[in-house]
């Protein structure tokens, strides 16, 4: 589900850029999702499901929560936070 969002993840990672697009992609659902994450009842608008499930994720596991936190968009992540953020999503989940 969260294909997308880890696609400009794994491309920060890798290269440091990606496309326009991409970046506002991933700034929208980095911000439904910690909005969500707090207090969903400050959510307004059309909520992406991508948000939802990486809010779910920032709820359940901390690494993810404490490498998220200080990112306010794409353009303020490192390739290592980057990679730091893709190693935590990958916590909790069953091979």
């Amino acid at each position: 589900m969260l294909e997308l969002f880890g696609l400009a993840l794994r491309l920060v990672s890798d290269r440091g850029s990606v496309s326009p697009q991409l970046a506002e992609h991933f700034d929208t659902v980095l911000r439904q999702a910690k909005v969500l994450a707090k207090d969903a009842s400050q959510v307004q608008g059309q909520i992406s499901p991508q948000a939802v499930q990486l809010a779910r994720r920032l709820r359940e596991v901390s690494a993810l929560r404490d490498a998220v936190d200080p990112i306010s968009d794409i353009a303020s992540m490192t390739p290592a936070m980057a990679a730091q953020i893709l190693n935590s999503l990958g916590e909790g989940i069953a091979p």
